[in-house]
């Protein structure tokens, strides 16, 4: 795994240090500390076992395309300027002066660049490395997590309460905007400039949209399309293999067994699969991933996760997070990367499937904006929307204080998230503009960043090659009709890889990972969430309205069953950090 931190300012070696050291999980200190009059800069090295990463002379792929060369992690002195690189690209380093000078910067990386007194920084073009930036003083700090920013005594930790009612409408914080006022994630395929004292200059490089398919093309042909698509994704996971040992969680759905297909197809090695479970008495995916497991001839293992042994490392994954994350998955992710972090450096994964090739909720969404009613408000599909998360949407108005509903404008906090989407030009099909939301919301603010940030507590690499940049470009330069298509969903996928995997994995619905929440608090977690989110503690915070709080513990609320166990977890994940990272709580 990689980082990297920097800052604007005078040079503060200590600071530096400082920094550095919260992000010591994800590897070691490599050259110096680079200080010039612009700022400081300094990254973390990748550590893995595989000599792969470390060759930075690659200049041929196996798909016959050509980089100019494989750039790693680290430091690098150019003649104008000073680089810190994490993750790794394929490309030249470019001039950080302009998003044009991107475009040609592939691969996995968050990139900060010191020259002509200014920082700039960038993220990958889809966000599968995370980067953060926030003010302390007339400084800008950057990191590649944000407890290297939220830890230093000069940043006021000081919550945003839209953040709070964003968090229970989608579990995540979307957009540039994070939990704390004067922290800011630097948006996937976006470069910011951050000079001392100055408000940050953002410019957007990675366009995907612009390449969105026009029936004026006259360019249907189902095949192209299949092959196509089969052949980047081969190219995806072709520039990812490594010479060692591939490890693929492999959840039995249609995303990853279509990866450890490819996989396991380009390896020269056998390859590893690890499954997930909860015990015997819940629903699992089991038989489609041991099914998939023999077909590709995999080592195939399935890891039992369970709250007793995961509750006393529950506190650590949510420091490892570092920033409320609802997702139930988060901890079953957090406990596979221990267990295979014992064998392995990278782990391969089948995230972006959805947000590139259509998943379960853009078919309701479609039909609401064809047939719904014809009395329907302004803002219809971004209500609509927000409710298909099925998080806590219509939850925000009972859980919120009153002191803190005072500071919420549903339409101004949540519902213009949305809005530019539904209203730009392009993309103009209205499946690909729900696919646009996906990628660069639900992808680069909860998919990658959860994913990045639970592998690299364990030293972990993600390899994530449907999230691959060129296979998003395909995604839109195909017909919709080729990802949605009489209600099959992912179709383009299926058929792509109909003849890899079994009859049953390509034709079965989308399930989703069931973690059974909703027993475990009632059970096994019941305890623990009664203390962590007691009337006295909520109270005293003064962010959530405890009667609500108490009726969700209970399983009673007056209108009916509702989503508990996933509402209790969002709260629980919440309260856990504020106490870590504003209250200042040990870990």
């Amino acid at each position: 795994m990689s980082g990297l931190v920097a800052f604007t300012g005078p040079p503060d070696r200590d600071l530096a240090l400082r920094m550095m050291q919260q992000l010591s999980h994800r590897g070691g200190l490599v050259d110096h500390v680079v200080e010039t009059p612009a700022g400081t800069i300094l990254a973390v090295e990748w550590s893995t076992r595989d000599d792969a990463f470390h060759n930075a002379g690659r200049v041929a792929e196996p798909s016959q395309r050509t980089h100019l060369g494989l750039v790693r992690s680290g430091i690098y002195r150019t003649e104008h300027c000073v680089w810190a690189l994490s993750g790794f690209a394929w490309s030249a380093l470019p001039n950080l002066a302009t998003p044009q000078s991107l475009r040609g910067l592939r691969g996995s990386f968050a990139v900060a660049c010191l020259s002509d007194n200014q920082l700039a920084i960038a993220r990958d073009a889809v966000g599968c490395q995370s980067l953060y930036y926030g003010r302390a003083g007339s400084r800008w700090l950057v990191a590649t997590e944000p407890k290297a920013i939220t830890s230093e005594a000069s940043f006021a930790k000081r919550l945003r309460p839209s953040a709070i009612a964003q968090y229970l409408a989608f579990s995540f914080v979307p957009g540039s905007g994070t939990m704390l006022e004067n922290l800011y994630e630097a948006e996937a395929g976006h470069l910011v400039h951050l000079c001392n004292g100055d408000e940050p200059r953002v410019e957007r490089y990675f366009q995907f949209e612009d390449d969105e398919y026009s029936p004026e093309q006259d360019d249907a042909d189902d095949d192209k399309w299949i092959l196509q698509t089969r052949q980047c994704l081969e190219q995806a996971v072709a520039e990812r293999l490594t010479h060692s040992e591939a490890a693929i969680f492999l959840s039995g759905g249609l995303d990853s067994s279509i990866v450890a297909a490819e996989v396991a197809r380009q390896s020269s090695r056998p390859v590893r699969t690890f499954s997930i479970h909860f015990g015997t008495k819940y629903p699992n995916e089991l038989s489609f991933a041991r099914a998939v497991a023999e077909r590709i001839g995999s080592r195939h293992e399935e890891v039992l996760i369970e709250p007793k042994r995961f509750l006393p490392r529950l506190r650590q994954m949510v420091w490892h997070l570092d920033e409320p994350i609802g997702d139930p998955i988060t901890q079953p992710n957090f406990e596979l990367a221990a267990h295979v972090s014992a064998s392995h450096d990278c782990v391969w994964n089948g995230e972006g499937g959805d947000p590139l090739f259509g998943g379960p909720k853009n078919l309701p969404m479609m039909l609401l904006h064809w047939y719904g009613d014809a009395e329907r408000p302004i803002n219809f599909r971004e209500q609509a929307y927000l409710a298909s998360y099925r998080r806590a949407y219509e939850e925000w108005t009972r859980l919120l204080s009153n002191d803190l509903k005072q500071h919420i404008d549903p339409t101004r906090d949540l519902e213009q998230i949305l809005q530019p989407f539904f209203s730009s030009v392009r993309p103009r099909s209205f499946l690909n503009k729900l696919m646009a939301i996906n990628i660069r919301l639900k992808g680069a603010n909860l998919i990658l960043p959860k994913v990045d940030r639970m592998l690299a507590a364990h030293r972990l690499t993600p390899l994530s090659p449907l999230f691959d940049d060129q296979l998003t470009r395909l995604s839109f330069r195909m017909p919709p009709t080729m990802k949605l298509r009489h209600g099959i969903e992912k179709y383009v996928l299926k058929r792509a890889y109909e003849n890899d995997l079994p009859r049953e994995v390509i034709e079965r619905p989308k399930s989703g990972m069931r973690v059974p929440v909703h027993y475990w608090f009632r059970k096994e977690l019941r305890r623990y969430a009664a203390s962590i989110l007691s009337k006295r503690d909520i109270q005293q915070a003064g962010i959530f309205n405890h009667e609500r709080v108490a009726q969700l513990l209970r399983y009673e609320t007056e209108e009916g069953p509702g989503r508990y166990g996933l509402r209790l977890w969002m709260l629980l994940t919440f309260e856990i950090w504020r106490r870590i990272v504003v209250e200042g709580e040990a870990v």
